[in-house]
Parts: structure tokens; sequence; C-alpha cells
């Protein structure tokens, strides 16, 4: 009996053991465990605003993405922008000043900072809106005969971002930037693990999302 005992400790420590190396060994596994960790707390913290009567959050208010020409894709003549900070919060303008650095930082893509709005292909700038569920905007006015971006806009939206009730760190309001200029530089939504994934702002930028990039001028480099 005792020896029985035994062996099924023995087996559950193993599999639990098992299970801990798996997680850590393994970064796309490891990435789906901590989203549905993210979103099983939400759905807990919801349910306890509804059972004490408060609003609820929306679940991971999503980034989303919206071109003015109703152009599903575009992209610049080069893989380089200016881009003008035309925000007041230090909070968000710090975030996207960290975005723009990591996404230079992966070669494929180069943002330079300007002075004057009139030097800029791109303005990052700030929104107070509550009529949907986007922490991000990207409105893109495109050519529609060469198919090149012409100029564009990326909001960062603070109702979301700046109120503590939705659980944005600091990370993920960098992740909210990073994917935001990713839709300015191109790139559409994604289900994979990738800073392209609509909801949550839980991933920065992946080697997908710089493969992507590249495979993207790559590809008008050879037009």
């Amino acid at each position: 009996m005792r020896f029985h005992r035994f062996v099924t400790v023995l087996f559950y420590t193993l599999l639990f053991s098992g299970g801990i190396w798996f997680y850590q060994t393994n970064q796309p596994f490891q990435n789906r465990v901590n989203l549905t960790a993210t979103q099983a707390q939400q759905a807990v913290t919801n349910l306890g605003r509804r059972l004490t009567g408060q609003k609820t959050t929306h679940q991971a208010a999503k980034a989303t993405h919206n071109d003015i020409n109703g152009a599903d894709s575009g992209q610049w003549t080069t893989n380089q922008a200016t881009i003008y900070l035309d925000m007041q919060n230090e909070t968000l303008q710090t975030a996207m000043k960290e975005a723009i650095l990591t996404w230079n930082a992966t070669g494929c893509f180069t943002f330079k900072i300007v002075n004057q709005k009139s030097q800029a292909n791109l303005i990052a700038t700030t929104m107070d809106k509550t009529d949907d569920q986007a922490a991000g905007l990207t409105d893109m006015a495109v050519n529609t005969t060469t198919g090149y971006f012409i100029r564009g806009h990326v909001y960062l939206n603070t109702t979301y971002l700046l109120n503590p009730a939705y659980g944005y760190t600091h990370e993920r309001i960098v992740n909210t930037a990073e994917h935001e200029l990713g839709h300015a530089i191109g790139l559409s939504h994604t289900g994979q693990i990738s800073v392209m994934q609509p909801a949550g702002s839980n991933y920065s930028i992946q080697p997908a999302d710089v493969a992507a990039v590249q495979k993207l001028y790559q590809t008008a480099a050879k037009q």
C-alpha cells in the first residue's frame, strides 16, 4: 500500500516537473498559457464586478486598424518613414518612443522622428474615444493606383491605456504602440503569436513580424 502511494506521488511529481520544464522551454506554449491566464483573470474580474454591481471592463481592449481609403493593405516606397510625435501625455509619448526604437532595432524598418509636422509622413497622437474597444487606431491614406502610402496617423487611446481599470501596464502600452506602427508599416492582423494579434496587446515584435516586413519590402524593391 505504501509502495503504491509512493509510486503515485512519484508519478505526479515527475508529471508536474515535466510540465514546468515544457512551459519554460517552449516559448509558443508559454505565450499561449500566459494569454489564456490573462483572459481568465479578466473574466473572473468581470464576474466579480457583476456580482457587486460594478461596471465591467472591456476584455483586453483591442488595438484595431482602419484605412482612410478602405484599402486592406499598403506600404511605403522604401522601408523607412518620418514620424512626428504630437503627444502631450508623458506616459504615452515615452511608450511611442520605445516602440519606435524597438522597430528600428529590428533593422527591417526605420522610423525617423522629426521636429516639424510638415516634415512627417506619419503623425503619432492620442484620442479619447469610448465608442469602441480600440486601444489604438491607425489611419493610412493610400494611393489607389500604386498601392503606396501617402501619409498616415497613429492614435493611442487614452480612454483605455491610461485607465487603471483596464490593466494596461507600461509593457502592454508599448506593445499597443508597436502594433499600430506595424499597421503604419503595412502589416495586417494575424491570429498567430505576433505583435499584430488584434486583441490584448500581449505581444511585442516577434521574429515572424520582422520576416513579414522584410518580405513586404523585398517585394517593393523588386517592383
